[in-house]
């Protein structure tokens, strides 16, 4: 399916109006940006358009006006009967405020194509693709990408992706290489912006995110698939001052009103993904963003509300309300580029959701190179020793030669796991945090092989459960899990 977009920019003059000028807007008293929404050549009314600040829509001639300052873009959130358009491969519902030779007004028409709502989607959600030199972009290319492009090539019907921030790790020049890599999936994937997004050269949070704008477009903006409002926030506020690790997890007040403004031409009976790269909460950690009660504040009357993040590396789901979840994705690096785990033990990959009208109907994680129905990791007891970290020498420091331990990757409390010897009866499990054994194995301590050396195993992993066989000859274990969408996966695990 080809998506297009035509985008029709002109200078409004004082002088003499042209037949080339017959669509010109005459813009009202204190305004200088205006345009025209068109959906197959006709007006659209009541589209919302936004620079950041302001939120207008449509009238009944599909025209809009603003009175702009110091914004970079203008956006169409587009509407859910249209294609989402793209250049390049990739979604551009945006496009540049370039007051040419200090003329002013402007005029910038957006004319979308219409197709059928999507009421069923799917969505491809990554975190933390973060290559930062061109050996990464090489692992990039040879040790993901043909995975993802192979599931990709399975996905049908309306298929988008959204990768979480930290798209680079600090090298902005990489940005064209990313997008050439993730567009081979075939699929749309909107950008959201991370930490190591900002040039750390830059001692300015919105100075030093230009590349990224240049490149992307606006750090946040928002649009509508099927019965899903789609918005994507800047949680990173840099300073820079003290180094790339200098910022804090913060929404700005400006995108604040902004998203205020823009949440208000949305229905509440419509469902909300809420895209950033640092979590508003964790489950496993009493962590958030400084302005996490705001922003649930402003999103708690809506019918369902889905936060996305990343910038952990680890997975996790976090309950925030009745009708607020935010899934916290592992990274799609692994634990920076050394091996093909992340620091919880789970394979680097991405999540799938998919949506039936305002309501997701499944979500599972997939690694980039595993198959979908991997999702458990059993470890004998020789193993699970490990879960105490090791040594100088690479051995455990407690052994325990009783305890099986499970890594379940993408549980969360509404999942049952539960576990069989030979051919006994199930037992449910409870989960505990532990560090996972392969984890430690590759990645605790300083290894010179570390292509980065700060990789170490997470102590906030919290999706393990230990068991001790009842028989002291036991053969086998199975492990079976049920998630709260009818999957069942099932692994077994024999003895040596």
């Amino acid at each position: 399916m080809k998506f297009h977009t035509l985008i029709a920019i002109s200078l409004l003059s004082a002088a003499s109006v042209t037949a080339a000028e017959a669509d010109a807007i005459r813009p009202l008293s204190g305004r200088n940006l205006a345009g025209r929404v068109t959906v197959d050549g006709a007006p659209r009314q009541g589209v919302v358009v936004s620079d950041g600040i302001n939120v207008v829509v449509t009238d009944e001639n599909g025209v809009y006006q603003m009175n702009t300052s110091g914004r970079q873009h203008v956006f169409v959130s587009v509407p859910s009967d249209c294609r989402i358009p793209l250049k390049d491969g990739m979604p551009k519902i945006y496009e540049e405020i370039e007051f040419k030779d200090g003329k002013k007004p402007l005029q910038i028409d957006f004319n979308l194509e219409s197709q059928p709502k999507a009421t069923k989607f799917k969505l491809l959600a990554m975190a933390d693709v973060q290559p930062g030199d061109l050996v990464e972009i090489a692992m990039l290319d040879e040790q993901i990408m043909p995975g993802m492009i192979e599931f990709a090539s399975t996905l049908s019907g309306n298929v988008y992706g959204i990768s979480l921030g930290d798209i680079v790790w600090n090298n902005p020049g990489l940005y064209d290489s990313y997008n050439y890599h993730i567009t081979r999936m075939g699929i749309p994937v909107f950008p959201v912006i991370g930490n190591h997004d900002h040039n750390e050269f830059v001692h300015d949070d919105t100075l030093s995110d230009k590349e990224f704008r240049d490149t992307f477009g606006p750090t946040y903006y928002s649009c509508n698939i099927g019965d899903w409002h789609l918005v994507v926030l800047d949680d990173v506020l840099m300073s820079g001052i003290r180094g790339r690790g200098d910022y804090t997890g913060e929404i700005t007040p400006q995108q604040m009103d902004w998203l205020r403004r823009d949440l208000s031409h949305v229905d509440k009976d419509k469902s909300l993904i809420v895209a950033m790269h640092i979590p508003t909460s964790r489950r496993n950690a009493p962590a958030h963003i400084n302005n996490a009660a705001e922003l649930y504040d402003i999103l708690k009357d809506f019918n369902d509300v889905r936060i996305l993040s990343g910038h952990t590396h680890y997975n996790f789901k976090t309950d925030i309300a009745s009708n607020i979840t935010e899934q916290t994705l592992a990274s799609m690096m692994g634990a920076f580029w050394n091996g093909d785990i992340c620091d919880d033990g789970s394979p680097r990959g991405f999540a799938m959701y998919e949506f039936d009208g305002n309501r997701i109907v499944d979500n599972y994680y997939k690694g980039s190179t595993t198959p979908k129905d991997y999702q458990i990791k059993i470890y004998r007891p020789e193993e699970a020793s490990y879960r105490f970290g090791k040594d100088a020498d690479g051995k455990p420091l407690k052994i325990d030669n009783d305890s099986i331990l499970v890594n379940v990757f993408f549980w969360h409390t509404d999942w049952k796991v539960e576990i069989k010897e030979d051919n006994g009866e199930w037992t449910e499990l409870s989960n505990q945090f532990a560090l996972d054994p392969a984890a430690v194995k590759l990645l605790q301590g300083k290894n010179p092989w570390e292509k980065r050396p700060s990789a170490e195993p997470t102590k906030r992993n919290d999706h393990m459960f230990l068991y001790k066989p009842t028989r002291r000859k036991w053969k086998s274990v199975t492990v079976r899990a049920t998630d709260p969408y009818g999957n069942v996966y099932i692994t077994t695990e024999k003895r040596k």
